[in-house]
């Protein structure tokens, strides 16, 4: 069994698939040549007892009238043997069934009606027959009719069915073998060249794509779903590339301040040196552990492990602590606005949200920042207006993005490092809400955030704090 295992795995899909085809094939004209057999024999031997029903009949009456010959003439070719029996002893039969013991039965209980099978009987007839015993009444007593029916010509046209099926059946199997073999063979033309296009698709060629064969079957789904698959890799590794890239240039940027400021106090060597190299280097060091922060919980949300506890959480109380503990400078910070709204979530990762907001507003605004909360139907609406330079509505999907920054923010001392907004569009994915860009009505950048209201009946369920595992500092 192993054995024929082995060999059917080391055999190419085309060749098990014509090969199953062809056992089905066969194996379903087997079945169906066996009932067709059965069906057709059933029904000679019903032809051939209702023949020997209805030669007892006619014997059996002219023995009622008392006209039964001493010998009785076969009167039909299936017809073997006649016998009138009464008591064992015979009254009439045909010429070759004159012996009392012609028939050995089982039983010739006058008046009893069966029909019997036997192999053989007594006379040149090959066999076998199909017996039927009728009783009947006559003036002289009780008497049994027998009548022998050749029921040989069953077995010999049924062998013959069963050859001229077999031939039959080889050709019909043999033509569809070649059918399937041709059919398959195009078939797997198509895989072929799905499969020697994938096998030269490399990390460094995800441009590549397989061909999509021009049938609209599976095949032409399987590759527009592996060219799709492969779409996203391709976006993915080059997003990938970019983070890296950017990460790394981000992080070289701190770290090369702040090797310089050690050299340069190192050379000085005096104690006011040092005062402001310690001033300096704080602020890097705290810029740089915002970045890691921002890094951190990005690569959560790339991982799939950034997830929101679901706790109601007062938007309100949060916006009002981010405000009060927001550094506005020279711009003035005004609410247009804020109703109590509850909503289910991370209330850390929500204050995150929304001071990131306020700083960015802060950061780009040339005098003032409006802020409003409100509800609309089920949604609770947070908007952050600015009287900035705006987002030209070009690049307002791609201040979204990681380590993107317009052109009025690439100073290091007015703008960050790109990471922000990106992270309020993660944080409030993860909240079952949206984030969009438009124009305020100062003429600067608008941002909308939209989260759905909590259920008011919602009891107080708290996080699995395996789906976020320990808090990481975010970056405020």
């Amino acid at each position: 069994m192993r054995r024929v295992d082995g060999a059917a795995r080391q055999m190419s899909l085309r060749t098990r698939m014509v090969l199953s085809g062809a056992v089905a094939v066969v194996s379903a004209a087997a079945v169906t040549s066996v009932f067709i057999g059965l069906a057709i024999r059933a029904e000679m031997i019903d032809n051939a007892d209702e023949v020997g029903e209805v030669r007892a009949e006619q014997v059996a009456d002219l023995a009622q009238r008392g006209i039964l010959p001493r010998q009785i003439d076969r009167a039909d070719d299936l017809e073997a043997a006649v016998q009138v029996v009464q008591r064992g002893m015979v009254l009439s039969s045909t010429a070759n069934a004159s012996d009392p013991g012609f028939f050995d039965l089982p039983t010739q209980r006058p008046g009893a009606d069966r029909v019997y099978g036997l192999g053989q009987l007594p006379i040149d007839d090959q066999g076998p027959f199909r017996v039927t015993a009728l009783g009947a009444r006559t003036p002289h007593g009780d008497v049994t009719v027998l009548v022998a029916v050749d029921v040989g010509d069953v077995d010999d046209v049924l062998a013959t069915l069963a050859s001229k099926g077999v031939i039959g059946v080889s050709v019909l199997v043999a033509i569809f073998a070649f059918v399937l073999w041709l059919v398959v063979g195009r078939t797997m033309r198509s895989v072929e060249a799905i499969r020697r296009r994938a096998e030269l698709i490399t990390a460094q060629r995800l441009n590549q794509r397989v061909p999509e064969p021009p049938t609209r079957d599976e095949i032409h789904r399987l590759a527009r779903t592996l060219n799709d698959m492969l779409a996203r890799l391709e976006a993915s590794a080059k997003q990938q590339e970019r983070f890296v890239a950017d990460a790394a240039h981000e992080l070289r940027t701190p770290l090369a301040t702040l090797r310089t400021r050690l050299e340069t106090a190192l050379l000085r060597g005096d104690d006011e040196a040092g005062s402001q190299l310690l001033e300096e280097l704080w602020g890097e060091t705290v810029r740089l552990g915002s970045l890691v922060d921002h890094l951190l919980l990005l690569a959560r949300s790339d991982a799939g492990t950034l997830r929101a506890h679901a706790r109601p959480v007062d938007l309100d109380d949060v916006l009002g602590d981010v405000l009060s503990s927001t550094q506005a400078g020279g711009v003035a910070l005004r609410t247009q606005g804020v109703e109590p709204v509850q909503v289910t979530g991370d209330a850390a990762l929500l204050e995150q949200v929304l001071r990131n907001l306020v700083e960015n507003a802060v950061r780009h605004a040339v005098s003032t920042v409006d802020v409003s909360l409100s509800s609309e139907g089920g949604t609770a609406v947070l908007t952050v207006d600015d009287d900035g330079p705006g987002i030209p509505e070009s690049e307002r999907a791609e201040v979204f993005q990681r380590f993107v920054r317009l052109d009025h923010s690439r100073d290091r001392k007015q703008g960050g490092v790109g990471l922000g907004l990106a992270i309020v569009a993660e944080i409030v994915r993860v909240h079952s809400g949206s984030v969009d860009a438009s124009t305020s009505p100062a003429g600067g950048a608008r941002l909308t955030v939209r989260l759905p209201i909590a259920d008011c009946e919602q009891p107080d369920v708290p996080g699995d704090p395996r789906l976020l595992g320990t808090a990481d500092p975010v970056a405020r």
